[in-house]
């Protein structure tokens, strides 16, 4: 559902007073973006164009049993949404987050993750990379062996497997949740879009791209677009999108800030 109220009336001198920003993340993580582009004078319009589905329940619960039973060096948590997965497995198996403490470790692709990992299970994370993308996470990780807890994305890319496995590591992946892409776009959102009231666009990740071209389909459309980080802008320029600019850091500090940047 759109929203298309905001605090336009707020003082010029607001960094994004007045623009309309479209915030394509899925449902679960509008909310906190179109907080601060409300906070920044803007008018978020939330359209979500990925849905967050359950994973493979069964299996996350037996690898969080594992896990408790001390058969992981090391978890690798990639997203908020896998946060959520984990957390969620632990109540319903009922094990105590002292299990991801030491002599486990765990790594964060970024802050975002990291904040959701202490949100919901009180741990901070032991690795946590410069930069907040797969590849960073995976060579921060210095070489070893045992098995790795990764829940994941049914979507998540294979670099992180690939990079463990060299640095001698056994990789167990979990689906912990699922994307999916609505069927469509509110009528009033694709309205805006091809008639240019749409200032700004912010895509979160590549899903939300491909799916944001999936659902506008032929319709001519406008708006810069600000991206997340570097493997998002490339998902962007595969498909032809200009992109206007992409966050520093790779969260959501870093999409505020690269969305002012934009609205210049």
């Amino acid at each position: 559902m759109s929203s298309w109220r905001g605090r336009a009336g707020r003082a010029n001198a607001a960094p994004l007073a007045g623009r309309r920003v479209l915030v394509a993340r899925s449902s679960q993580q509008v909310a906190a973006l179109s907080d601060r582009i409300r906070t920044l004078g803007g008018i978020p319009v939330e359209a979500p164009v990925i849905t967050i589905e359950p994973g493979d329940d069964g299996a996350l619960r037996a690898a969080i049993r594992d896990l408790a039973d001390g058969a992981f060096e090391l978890v690798c948590l990639t997203s908020p949404n896998g946060v959520d997965a984990v957390a969620d497995a632990f109540e319903q198996e009922h094990v105590n987050p002292q299990a991801l403490r030491r002599p486990v470790q765990v790594a964060c692709v970024g802050r975002g993750t990291a904040a959701r990992l202490w949100q919901r299970l009180r741990v901070h994370p032991d690795i946590l990379p410069e930069r907040s993308t797969t590849r960073a996470l995976g060579e921060a990780i210095p070489a070893g062996t045992g098995a790795v807890l990764l829940p994941r994305a049914d979507i998540a890319s294979p670099v992180l497997v690939q990079l463990l496995s060299s640095k001698g590591y056994d990789c167990v992946e979990v689906t912990a949740y699922r994307t999916a892409s609505p069927a469509a776009l509110p009528p009033e959102v694709l309205d805006a879009l091809t008639d240019g009231r749409i200032d700004l666009i912010a895509f979160g990740s590549p899903s939300t791209v491909r799916n944001f071209v999936a659902l506008v389909g032929d319709r001519p459309w406008r708006g810069a677009v600000v991206s997340i980080g570097p493997v998002t802008s490339h998902a962007c320029r595969a498909l032809g999108i200009e992109v206007a600019a992409e966050a520093e850091p790779h969260d959501l500090e870093g999409m505020t800030a690269a969305l002012v940047r934009a609205a210049v």
